[in-house]
């Protein structure tokens, strides 16, 4: 290509951005006086949630909820190029962004971002919030009010148990307030079996919640002894990273490094669970620590209690120092670690492992985690 032809070329190049900048700059200049100039006093605004169904959501900050503002004047035109603010009630969350001009249809899409719960402005009672957009520069506004609940609960039960093992927990946290609900699951056919179970539960509880108008992204999960594990398996899954509904677990009396009274249950039990308990098994020595940050979710709040002298779960079991989650210890029972019950398998029947279920100290503390933020686990190097 010769001198000339490089040189011609530029100045085509230099041409053509100039007509197009040119072009977007009366573009501009268009919509400024359309916005500008229009009566605005003349036209309306209806502001609308995408999925109007929805008159009820759980309160915290994952749980977007998308609107759509129409400006429209006297006569159903669309008007495009009006600034339009929003804003929700203080305290109650966020709008973003806080201001937008609707497009060549009249329309502009804006997110609500709830906060926790726990930390709504503490004068609203019932907790709502009103969502307001506003033509700018004018009186003229169009709301939207949300119904805001906590997070429902999920309870995930342990071996050999049914939800019912829960039923006293229960009554007292949905005396507070909250949506609880308990998976039902075979403890006998495997952790990785558990997990599958609890992440459809999740789904369909999600759908649930939605035919009644409720919009729910996240639960709250309390779990005690092997459902602990069932609940890290499912977590710490890359089917998990699509999902993402877990706000928070809280383990009771959970084996993280399994259970030497596992070993003794095998006498008893011949099924596929008992033999994952079992302290070297290869569920703790290959496949959580070959999961999302070793087995444990660090973008997942979480708290972990104990019971003193619990008959399948020791302090090192337990304990989750490895990703700086601190163990709680309540005295739930006597000490019933004896020659005669480990001789006779009495210690099977577990009295202070199940007791942390029924226990109004522990009661309080758990409602006390799920009103507060729970700390991540930190991440950890392979």
């Amino acid at each position: 290509m010769s001198v000339r032809q490089v040189r011609n070329r530029k100045i085509f190049i230099m041409i053509a951005l100039s007509l197009f900048l040119l072009f977007v700059h009366f573009r501009q200049i268009n919509a400024f006086f359309i916005g500008a100039f229009y009566n605005k006093n003349n036209l309306n605004i209806y502001l609308d949630l995408i999925n109007s169904q929805v008159h009820t959501i759980s309160s915290e900050p994952s749980n977007k909820v998308y609107l759509k503002a129409v400006v429209k004047d006297a006569n159903g035109k669309l008007i495009p190029h009006i600034e339009v603010n929003f804003e929700a009630s203080k305290g109650m969350g966020t709008v973003q962004p806080a201001k937008a001009a609707t497009d060549s249809r009249g329309e502009c899409f804006v997110t609500y971002v709830p906060e926790y719960y726990y930390n709504l402005s503490p004068d609203a009672n019932p907790r709502h919030v009103v969502i307001t957009a506003s033509i700018a520069g004018t009186d003229t506004n169009s709301t939207v009010k949300l119904n805001l609940v906590p997070a429902p609960v999920v309870f995930v039960h342990g071996y050999r148990e049914t939800a019912d093992v829960f039923d006293n927990l229960n009554e007292f946290i949905s005396s507070k307030g909250y949506t609880c609900i308990s998976l039902n699951y075979d403890s006998t056919l495997g952790i990785e079996h558990g997990a599958k179970e609890l992440e459809l539960f999740l789904q369909k509880q999600k759908k649930d919640f939605l035919s009644q108008g409720i919009l729910v992204n996240k639960f709250d999960l309390i779990t005690h002894s092997m459902g602990g594990l069932v609940a890290r398996y499912y977590s710490a899954s890359q089917n998990y990273l699509k999902n993402d509904d877990i706000n928070k677990i809280i383990f009771l009396s959970v084996p993280h490094k399994g259970s030497v009274l596992a070993s003794i249950g095998e006498e008893y039990f011949k099924d596929k669970s008992i033999k994952e308990l079992v302290p070297d098994n290869e569920l703790f020595v290959s496949i959580f620590p070959n999961t999302i940050n070793g087995g444990l979710n660090n973008s997942i709040q979480t708290g972990n209690l104990l019971s003193q002298y619990d008959e399948v779960v020791t302090n090192e079991s337990a304990a989750l120092d490895k990703w700086g989650i601190k163990t709680e210890i309540f005295n739930v029972g006597e000490n019933s670690f004896t020659v005669h019950n480990l001789l006779s398998g009495n210690i099977i029947d577990a009295p202070n492992h199940k007791g942390i279920l029924n226990n109004s100290t522990v009661f309080n503390r758990i409602a006390e985690m799920l009103n507060t933020n729970l700390p991540y686990p930190a991440v950890i190097n392979k």
